[in-house]
């Protein structure tokens, strides 16, 4: 029964996605007023990943398609790919799911712990820009959401973040370095992880 669950969210997490969005945006706008801009601003970190992730993998498409054809020049519809549900859900439920919420909720508790995440957000952008020029598809799945949402979301939170004393030179800072690694961890697991296992699994099959 327990496996039976867990290979049920496996593929069907990013429909979650939506109604989690709508909730949460339910439960934040009305506190608009009733709490600190800077605490509003890190409260809208997650939800607006979720509309990033809603168009990755719900809109026709989908980067798991992108990532696997254009980018590892793998057939997108062959049985074992690269990039797979199992890939792609353990990679969004730790950063997205379960880093994002825990790091805005420790902001509260002081704001440094959440100052990594804005830089997160801007170099996620431009990391897409980056996959579309090499995948010769700039306009890939997720990079309209990072530049219409993150990278304004990026700014005015690294703003704000400066202004409240979280760090005193916003284009060189640990922070910056942070979210870079993150990001960086992305492609590192890519080759040395996600590459592998698929040349192990294709030798199995």
């Amino acid at each position: 029964m327990r496996n039976s669950y867990i290979e049920w969210v496996k593929d069907n997490w990013q429909k979650a996605a939506i109604l989690v969005l709508i909730y949460v945006l339910g439960s934040l706008i009305p506190l608009y007023s009733r709490i600190d801009f800077i605490e509003f601003m890190i409260l809208l970190a997650f939800p607006l990943y979720l509309v990033h992730e809603i168009e990755e993998y719900i809109l026709p498409g989908g980067f798991p398609v992108f990532f696997n054809k254009n980018l590892l020049k793998v057939n997108p519809r062959d049985k074992i790919v690269p990039v797979d549900r199992e890939v792609i859900f353990w990679i969004n439920f730790i950063y997205i799911w379960l880093i994002i919420p825990l790091f805005s909720g420790l902001g509260f508790i002081n704001i440094k712990f959440f100052a990594w995440i804005p830089y997160f957000f801007f170099f996620q952008a431009f990391g897409h820009l980056v996959m579309g020029i090499k995948g010769k598809m700039i306009f890939n799945p997720g990079i309209r959401s990072s530049f219409i949402f993150h990278v304004p979301y990026s700014i005015i939170m690294i703003n704000l973040l400066s202004n409240n004393g979280a760090f005193t030179n916003p284009y060189v800072n640990l922070y910056m370095f942070i979210g870079f690694m993150f990001n960086l961890l992305l492609p590192i697991s890519a080759k040395f992880i996600i590459i592998p296992r698929y040349h192990r699994r294709l030798k199995k099959h």
